[in-house]
């Protein structure tokens, strides 16, 4: 068939149907798709001549790197340079300066040049306008997962911010770094930064790019693949149970998803390449984006567990759509960085709680999650929200604000930006489908915010994101308004049932077993096994009685307890009885006595309708990819809508529709603009 008369035949069959014209074949307004614009994604290098970094490890068994930096062309007769107070991506102080030591300044001929430390990160170097380098050592003893850095005989890793300082002001000159040393018999130098000249020669375009490259040295299963034109780089550290086969096939699907939500064109990829670096250690479960890299703590022998390689396969997920959301999709304050102090966005529950959402459906869209796997995380995800009392007491966006210094009580006042930004993001994508006739999603959201980038460079604010949203609305964009507006600026309770019901599912919830309650979480002090109440619920039995957030819970009944048994005492308790429970309050014990109640474990799933219509079936699939089973009516035998459905579900992971560009309040044109460069293969 001509495309022409395909297109035909697919408009005749949507309006007999009343289903949604194939994006294709339709965009707003019925003007032809367009391509995003594409521009200059970063500013280009300085000119001037690059900083010479060199980081050697000679000395692991001391867990001390030694560091020498060398600088010239700096204007003046003196600057300062700076150890940062953060690690991008990690939203916490690091006191990495306390571990520098040994600062010693000197001209390239050896000779003493003055130096004074002004602060806690700042040391202030008086050069007169001629080259210097500075050496000294910076001690790394504990290891404390992937977003920090470490030595010993073993390896060497580090995130930048824990090793180099920069020249305050001269952020932007290139650096090369060289490498050497490394640690461990048949040890590789793994980093996405491209080579410099020789095999321990690396160049950062500048100083944000250096400490957005980590580096890892030592032994390593490297294990290349290639999705496409772009190659990519498995680097397994540590014995594990993995099967190179799989990695490549499951990361291959996931990469393929990801592609596929900015267009899978020519422009949707912001990297020539990209390295995965895998730290396989016991209590390692945490991951950490960059530029065109990640670095992702895992249990070594979880490859063979199912769902919990299908949470690790999450989180590679979730770092891979981070090279797009945050790293160049970003709230403006989020680069250039400013590495001197905390830095605060309202923004996280968007750049981290949608690319949780990305790294659950891209899962679901690659066939790594069946529809059961999928639908109990969803599950999981609202038990979590819906068992946080913070959800009442603090919106997302005060969340993603506060992150830096939790409250001291946060289970009881603050919510989870990751879970409830991952529930409102499939809220958006179901209301922007209905909104509009399933032309238009998140995904399309993502698709503009991503042309905007190219066109522009530049980070975003709250207002002109919530903009974004609202005009892929079109004409009914004030309901998106209204979600924003309870969801994330309010405390609206999220209707689970009227939202994924446009899908053709339903939460239920069910009690579990019961049992007695005080309502207070018991963790485990380090060393003694001894109960602490971690969290003690406000309003709860345990409250009421008088315990604290921090007692240490001694007996219940004259009977000595541990957190390991005390739990198990509570529930046997029934619900309206008088138990006495002796605490260490400090170094005084204390005696209350406290009624518990009976509860129930409120268990919660996520199912399909009884009955689902076709249109919700079209959602779902378009959706996530799964095919919902629905029986015909009665005497049913309706070919025409059954030939419809096989035209609309082809490729329900691929939306053709381009995203609608934002136009200027001048309604100017936008200027025409060249393709953003691409960060330089590393090898």
């Amino acid at each position: 068939m001509q495309p022409k008369a395909w297109k035909r035949c697919v408009w005749l069959v949507a309006a007999l149907l009343g289903a949604p014209v194939p994006a294709q074949a339709q965009v707003a307004g019925g003007a032809p798709a367009a391509g995003p614009a594409t521009g200059p994604a970063t500013a280009p290098a300085s000119k001037a001549a690059a900083f010479q970094y060199r980081v050697a490890m000679d000395d692991p068994e001391r867990h001390e790197f030694a560091l020498e930096l060398g600088f010239s062309d700096i204007p003046g007769n003196s600057v300062d340079l700076q150890l940062p107070k953060w690690n991008p991506g990690a939203y916490r102080l690091t006191e990495a300066h306390r571990n520098l030591r040994g600062v010693v300044v000197e001209t390239p001929a050896g000779k003493p040049v003055p130096v004074v430390k002004v602060d806690e990160i700042t040391w202030r170097v008086s050069h007169a306008g001629q080259p210097f380098r500075v050496k000294y050592r910076v001690y790394r003893g504990s290891y404390n997962g992937i977003a920090g850095a470490y030595l010993d005989d073993e390896f060497g890793f580090w995130n930048g911010v824990y090793l180099f300082l920069y020249a305050v002001g001269h952020k932007d000159r290139p650096i090369d770094l060289k490498i050497e040393d490394a640690p461990g018999q048949g040890a590789q130098v793994i980093t996405a930064l491209p080579r410099s000249g020789s095999s321990k020669s690396y160049r950062a375009a500048n100083y944000d790019v250096l400490v957005d490259s980590p580096v890892h040295a030592g032994k390593v299963d490297l294990i290349p693949f290639a999705v496409g034109k772009t190659k990519f780089r498995v680097a397994m550290a540590g014995i594990g149970n993995y099967s190179e086969k799989k990695i490549i096939a499951d990361l291959t699907k996931i990469a393929q998803a990801t592609f596929a939500v900015f267009g899978d064109g020519p422009d949707a990829v912001p990297f020539d390449d990209y390295t995965f670096i895998y730290h396989l250690r016991p209590g390692n479960r945490a991951g950490l984006e960059h530029l065109n890299s990640t670095v992702i703590g895992a249990e070594p022998f979880v490859f063979s567990e199912p769902e919990g390689y299908r949470n690790l396969l999450r989180l590679s997920a979730h770092e891979l759509f981070h090279a797009w959301n945050v790293k160049r999709i970003r709230p403006t304050v989020l680069g250039p960085f400013a590495y001197e102090r905390e830095v605060h966005t309202s923004m996280l529950w968007f750049s981290e709680g949608f690319t949780r959402y990305y790294g659950w459906v891209l899962l679901a869209r690659a066939g790594i999650s069946d529809e059961a796997d999928a639908l109990s995380y969803l599950a999981e995800t609202i038990r979590k929200l819906q068992e946080s009392p913070g959800r009442k007491t603090m919106t997302v966006e005060q969340a993603s604000w506060e992150t830096w210094l939790k409250p001291e009580d946060a289970g009881n006042s603050y919510v989870d930006y990751y879970g409830k930004g991952m529930l409102i993001a499939a809220v958006l994508d179901l209301e922007i489908r209905r909104i509009s006739g399933g032309q238009r999603s998140v995904d399309t959201v993502m698709r503009e915010l991503w042309a905007r980038h190219l066109r522009l460079g530049t980070g975003l604010g709250p207002a002109e994101l919530e903009q974004i949203f609202v005009a892929q609305g079109g004409a009914a964009g004030t309901e998106i308004s209204d979600l924003f507006r309870r969801y994330v600026h309010g405390f609206d309770e999220i209707d689970y049932n009227r939202h994924l019901g446009l899908a053709g599912y339903r939460v239920e919830q069910s009690q579990g077993e019961s049992g007695g309650d005080i309502e207070a979480t018991i963790t485990e002090r380090p060393g003694d096994l001894a109960a602490v109440l971690d969290l003690v619920r406000a309003d709860g039995p345990a409250e009421k009685a008088g315990l604290s957030n921090g007692d240490v819970l001694v007996a219940i009944d004259g009977l000595k307890v541990t957190a390991r048994d005390a739990p198990k005492q509570i529930k046997a308790m029934a619900g309206g009885s008088k138990h006495t429970f002796t605490l260490l309050r400090g170094p005084r014990m204390l005696t209350k006595t406290v009624v518990p109640v009976t509860a129930a474990v409120t268990q919660y799933k996520v199912s399909s309708l009884a009955s689902v219509s076709y249109e919700q079936k079209l959602t779902r699939q378009a959706w996530l990819g799964f095919v919902a089973q629905t029986a015909a009516a009665p005497g049913s035998n309706d070919q025409l809508r059954e030939a419809a459905l096989r035209l609309f579900t082809t490729d329900p992971t691929v939306v053709e529709d381009a995203a609608p560009t934002t136009t200027p309040a001048s309604g100017a044109k936008g200027k025409k603009t060249k393709k953003a460069k691409k960060p330089a293969k590393a090898k």
